[in-house]
């Protein structure tokens, strides 16, 4: 709308074109969608309203739920994800996205690429997984999740299977996490810290969420446990986090990218330098090359070999990232309705829901 910058937050004004349209945004409150009259599918939509209830309180939200004000949620209490998966009554499926850690590579002293592959090294993704997430993640051996696709895999096989893994993890034969915690201490002691000694206090920054918590305490235990480093904790807000981790004003900050495609570039051209996504402040003209050769060329195989070069870069040459694990999603529908599916890039479709039968 021409001239009015806040178009897309007024009813009045916004626009759309899918199957259903903006119907009442009471802010922080809800949000109503209405069938679009002009769809051409409009006669076979479902819900004659859907309203989405805007919450951040997790035990609200499973409050709500039970109390069948809430027919969709998809966040519960960490404490409650045992019993609700072994119940059946929380639903975990694939999601095509890595959670991981961000070093800012500009900042001292995670300027120093031995000291971001100690930090990455001495992390178990295993115990994360399994005793503080606890929702079926599974431990990250790399950047770009599995499930990706491999457009050169000669064997059908994915980009992460293609590219192999930059570290192990539990279940890999020649898994050691004692090694790699040695490992990590000789490269600290390389870059000047041996034993953690003389290491500043750094800081781990995450938004404000029990489950981000419970993932930075678990990472501050294990820094310090094996590095003998101290690394403070600090959450904020999501608008603020978003922009402090983009502003570069932090040392470690939680990070997580879900694809919009199914493609590996869709989680390697964030890093370019300069980039719009590039929170860790990332730059090495070798990358920047890879990546637009990767662009430029029309060879699948010569394309896929790029990015698997990049990756190897920014990985295992640079240790600009520090991979936790790959997502799951999970979620809980009420059992009075039908007809929602979902796609492993994150989307929940309700346009032709149906109560249950």
């Amino acid at each position: 709308v021409e001239g009015n910058d806040q178009w897309t937050f007024d009813v009045n004004t916004y626009l759309s074109n899918g199957p259903y349209t903006l119907s009442a945004w009471n802010h922080n409150s809800e949000i109503v969608m209405v069938p679009n009259q002009e769809y051409y599918d409009v006669a076979n939509l479902g819900p004659e309203k859907i309203t989405f209830k805007l919450m951040d309180d997790q035990n609200a939200m499973l409050t709500g739920f039970n109390a069948g004000e809430l027919d969709f949620i998809e966040d519960v209490p960490q404490a409650e994800l045992p019993s609700l998966i072994a119940s059946g009554d929380l639903k975990i499926v694939d999601y095509i996205g890595t959670y991981y850690v961000c070093y800012q590579t500009q900042k001292a002293p995670f300027n120093d690429p031995r000291v971001r592959q100690a930090f990455t090294l001495a992390v178990d993704r295993t115990f994360i997984v399994n005793n503080v997430t606890q929702s079926g993640q599974v431990p990250a051996n790399g950047f770009v999740p599995a499930g990706v696709y491999d457009a050169a895999g000669s064997t059908g096989d994915d980009f992460r299977t293609v590219g192999g893994a930059y570290y192990t993890i539990e279940g890999d034969a020649d898994y050691d996490y004692a090694a790699n915690c040695e490992k990590a201490r000789e490269l600290l002691a390389e870059a000047g810290y041996p034993n953690g000694e003389g290491f500043p206090v750094v800081e781990y920054l995450y938004n404000t969420s029990d489950a981000h918590k419970a993932v930075a305490e678990a990472l501050q235990n294990m820094w310090q446990t094996e590095l003998g480093v101290q690394v403070t904790l600090n959450n904020q807000e999501w608008a603020v986090f978003l922009q402090t981790r983009k502003d570069g004003n932090y040392s470690i900050a939680r990070n997580g990218w879900i694809a919009d495609y199914n493609d590996p570039m869709c989680f390697l051209d964030m890093w370019l330098t300069g980039g719009g996504n590039n929170d860790a402040q990332y730059t090495n003209a070798e990358y920047d090359a890879l990546i637009q050769k990767a662009k430029s060329t029309t060879d699948p195989a010569e394309r896929m070999q790029a990015m698997h070069d990049a990756e190897d870069l920014i990985m295992e040459q640079d240790w600009a990232l520090n991979p936790l694990y790959f997502y799951t999603q999970k979620y809980m529908i009420s059992d009075r309705i039908d007809g929602m599916f979902y796609t492993p890039l994150g989307y929940f479709f309700f346009s032709y829901c149906q109560p249950a039968a």
